[in-house]
């Protein structure tokens, strides 16, 4: 981790830079940040631009208490068009491209008709435009930085997001007031919830990269990297996420012995989950640990029961087609204060619920049928691509992450669906292994040299 952090001493520049702007100039690094993204790309550096846009995004779910950091949500939909424009430009670089946005594409085409309905065209057009340029370059990004750097580029991303990580664990030391809310951890993230779904996707993001490529990590490394996703989620005081992950690793588990145990666990467990969830209240009482589980929000679910029948009742008005992206936060925004008098302060918390609204049950079908296509294919090469769709499926329930574009979480899901869907990694070969001279001589060819020299990020 620190030789990583030596090896990377221009991204941690970067990093610096990027907040004290934001902390100092403001405005002005509405400027500086897109100039340092061209600078990358100036110097090829592909690798680092995807990694400087999760930290962006990262940077831009911080406490809206913290006026300076605002920047960060504003800058990032600027960026997300710059990382397209780099795409479309030197295109025939990334072939052949990533298959998970074609597989979303009648998703997307579909999007657009709700537009018709929106009653904030302008809003819902761009995270429409936004939401399909992430599943575009994202996937694509990922496979070409896994080209030109192999799997080192995975070892870099893990010890990133581990370091940012530590450094959120330290604000419990040295700025308590910084990483708390309610009683509950948050670090450099927004809210609790928001830590732990980050630290639940990367905790799978592990196990695929395990799965696929063992030996990866040093024994010490994935206990370190594990013991911080870990602790991260304890500590948030996140029940869903926590379940999440419990789901995914025994999923995961009895996949790896059998596809068809695991299928049998998978049915099972749905039975278990119901007994639990009717009987939650009892096991947390018997156990003693009602002051973490928060058993006096446990009986309306820290509000989300409420927000579910009420957006359940709204729903009725986009019930087919929906009212475009962004429709959800229109309507909940709309009733806030009533929402607020009943106790409940945020958004939807059911990504089921948001797509519903925001594309109607048309959209919601067409869009899960691509996203299980997704895993399914890949269940094919990678033994953990159910777990992974399972626990997904389950943390969607909880929180709207998936229906937004510009977040640190849809970014790392999107990450992990290229990492167990795309043939090149997921068969785990090493992209920049060249052929010795004798088994080049015996097959008659010529060792190919790769077109465009890596750069950036390396271990």
């Amino acid at each position: 981790m620190r030789q990583f952090l030596l090896d990377e001493r221009q991204l941690v520049a970067l990093v610096v830079i990027w907040i004290l702007s934001a902390w100092y100039l403001g405005p002005l690094a509405m400027a500086i940040i897109p100039i340092t993204f061209i600078l990358l790309r100036r110097n090829e550096d592909w690798s680092g631009l995807l990694l400087g846009m999760l930290i962006i995004l990262m940077f831009s779910d911080i406490r809206k208490d913290i006026p300076s950091m605002l920047v960060f949500k504003s800058v990032k939909n600027l960026l997300v068009v710059l990382l397209a424009g780099f795409f479309f430009l030197q295109r025939e670089r990334f072939q052949p491209t990533a298959a998970i946005f074609s597989i979303f594409l009648p998703f997307f085409i579909y999007s657009v008709f709700p537009l018709v309905f929106s009653e904030d065209l302008a809003t819902a057009t761009q995270k429409t435009l936004s939401y399909a340029l992430m599943f575009l370059i994202v996937p694509n990004y990922v496979l070409y930085s896994f080209r030109t750097l192999g799997w080192d580029f995975f070892r870099n991303l893990m010890f990133l997001i581990t370091s940012l990580l530590i450094a959120g664990i330290a604000l419990r030391f040295f700025d308590p007031n910084s990483a708390y809310v309610g009683g509950r951890f948050h670090g450099l993230f927004g809210n609790p919830n928001g830590l732990a779904i980050f630290c639940f996707l990367s905790f799978m993001l592990m196990g695929a990269l395990g799965s696929i490529r063992q030996g990866l990590f040093k024994p010490s490394e994935s206990l370190l990297i594990h013991a911080v996703l870990i602790y991260c989620i304890v500590i948030s005081g996140s029940r869903a996420s926590l379940a999440a992950v419990l789901i995914y690793l025994m999923i995961a588990r009895f996949f790896a012995y059998s596809p068809f145990l695991g299928f049998v666990v998978m049915v099972a467990s749905i039975g278990v989950i119901e007994v639990v969830t009717t009987n939650l209240a009892t096991i947390i009482t018997a156990l003693g640990q009602e002051e973490y589980f928060r058993l006096h929000t446990l009986e309306q679910g820290s509000g989300r029961y409420f927000a579910w029948q009420f957006a359940w009742e709204k729903i009725q008005d986009y019930l087919v087609f929906g009212g475009g992206f962004a429709n959800d936060e229109t309507v909940m925004r709309s009733h806030y204060r009533f929402l607020e008098r009943m106790g409940h302060q945020g958004g939807v918390h059911n990504s089921y619920l948001s797509l519903w609204f925001n594309v109607g049950i048309v959209g919601l079908m067409v869009y899960f049928r691509s996203f299980i296509l997704i895993f399914i294919k890949a269940s094919k090469t990678t033994s953990v691509a159910i777990a992974v769709l399972f626990a997904t499926l389950f943390s969607i329930n909880y929180e709207s992450w998936l229906v937004g574009s510009l977040n640190p979480y849809t970014i790392m899901l999107l990450i992990i669906m290229t990492v167990i869907s795309e043939e090149e990694i997921a068969m785990g070969a090493d992209p920049l292994e060249v052929p010795d001279e004798e088994d080049t001589a015996a097959a008659g060819g010529e060792v190919a040299l790769p077109d465009h020299p890596p750069g950036g990020l390396h271990a």
